[in-house]
Formats: structure tokens, sequence, C-alpha cells
């Protein structure tokens, strides 16, 4: 039984996996858990981990190819001169390793509350910062020292690098 890669409709990549179970095809779409920035909120969420893609294992099911990419929530096998990629089964058995082995795990690129912080664009960069709380989807409020004053400033995430990542 081979396994192989799918592309999926944008965001329905459980619908697929759904649908394809109905047609009792076994499908794989690794799934991890993630600290975001929602409403201006620190949230956990579960996300898949290769957004738009999901393995399928083919072989001998009486399930065509083309039923596969007729099932709603799925586009098309990824290919290669019109060939549908295999996957090598060590691959999908270590990411089903990993994923398991870390459902608990939460994956964070956010500051924490108090973590130091360098400016790395616009008015303020090159100052020191202290991570304070999110301002909405895509900034930060700061904590930013100016005149032996601490001054709140919201700045884009994107502007803002960890003070233990940047280089001297």
């Amino acid at each position: 039984m081979d396994w192989f890669l799918l592309q999926t409709k944008s965001r329905e990549e459980l619908r697929a996996a759904d649908n394809l179970a109905r047609q009792e095809v076994e499908s794989f779409c690794p799934m991890i858990r993630v600290e975001k920035i929602a409403r201006g909120k620190r949230i956990e969420a579960v996300e898949v981990l290769f957004p738009g893609y999901l393995f399928v294992q083919l072989g001998d099911t009486s399930v065509s190819a083309t039923s596969i990419r007729s099932t709603r929530g799925v586009s098309h096998f990824v290919s290669s001169g019109g060939r549908p990629i295999k996957v090598p089964p060590d691959l999908i058995d270590q990411l089903r390793r990993r994923v398991l082995g870390q459902e608990d795990q939460v994956v964070s690129s956010l500051p924490k509350e108090g973590e130091k912080m360098d400016i790395m664009d616009g008015p303020f960069r090159g100052l020191d910062a202290v991570f304070y709380q999110p301002d909405g989807n895509n900034r930060a409020l700061v904590l930013v020292t100016m005149l032996n004053q601490q001054v709140k400033a919201s700045i884009a995430f994107s502007s803002l690098s960890s003070a233990s990542d940047s280089v001297i």
C-alpha cells in the first residue's frame, strides 16, 4: 500500500479527510497545537501542520484515483511528470510518531509578558522594550524606556525581536 500527497482546497483538509474516510480510504492529516493571537487575546488552537495538504494511502482498495480527485475538499494529487508522487512510508511513520508524541505540547512564537524585546524597525528602532500584551492580531503593546520613564507603545509584531535572538 503506497502513500500519496493530495493538495486540498483552501482550509478543507479535515473535510477532505472525513469524505475520504466515508469511501474507506485511509488518510493522514498531521495536526499540532499552537499558541496565537486572535481578537487581541492569546489562545491555543489545533491547526494543520501542512495547510493545504493531506496524505492518502492507496493500494488494494476499490476506490479509484478519479473518485479520490473528485472527493469534496480535494483539489488534486501532487504529481511530477503527470504521475502522482509516492511518499515514503517511513516519512509517514516518522510524522505520526512526532505528532502523537507531542499532543500535549504547544508550539508558540509569541512573547511572554515581561520578556525583553528589541525593536528592529520604525521610530523606536534600536531601543529596548518589554512585552506588555497583544494589541490586536498583528501588534503588541510594549514598554519602552525613554527619559527614565516607561512609555507604552503599539508596535507591529514583525518589528520586534526577542532580545535573546539578537545578534551582537
